[in-house]
């Protein structure tokens, strides 16, 4: 598998509109109902990551980090910028630098 499609279905693996379920989003309403069989795993409690509400606003993003988020596709460098923000503030980091990015990319892509 190539990079950029393993970091795509790991950025979108638990996303409520993308699943194998989901019909074409071009036909709207009119796309056929595709009946999703789930294979139920069992459940492995994970730690969850919140935010501190004290310092929503506060993480500065280093030059690097900027210039190697603009590399990862327009739709989907939002959601990584929300990822690696909350995985800064769950760690304590003041900054964002490239190595915050990539640890975050490995943090969520489990």
């Amino acid at each position: 598998m190539m990079g950029l499609e393993e970091h795509l279905l790991s950025m979108f693996r638990d996303d409520h509109e993308f699943h194998d379920g989901a019909g074409p989003s071009h036909l709207g309403k009119t796309a056929p109902k595709v009946e999703m069989k789930t294979e139920t795993k069992p459940a492995i409690a994970e730690p969850v990551i919140v935010p501190k509400p004290s310092q929503p606003d506060l993480i500065l993003w280093e030059g690097e980090a900027e210039a190697e988020l603009k590399k990862i596709p327009f739709f989907v460098r939002g959601k990584a910028r929300r990822n690696t923000e909350m995985f800064a503030h769950a760690n304590g980091l003041p900054s964002i630098t490239v190595e915050t990015l990539y640890d975050a990319k490995a943090h969520y892509g489990r």
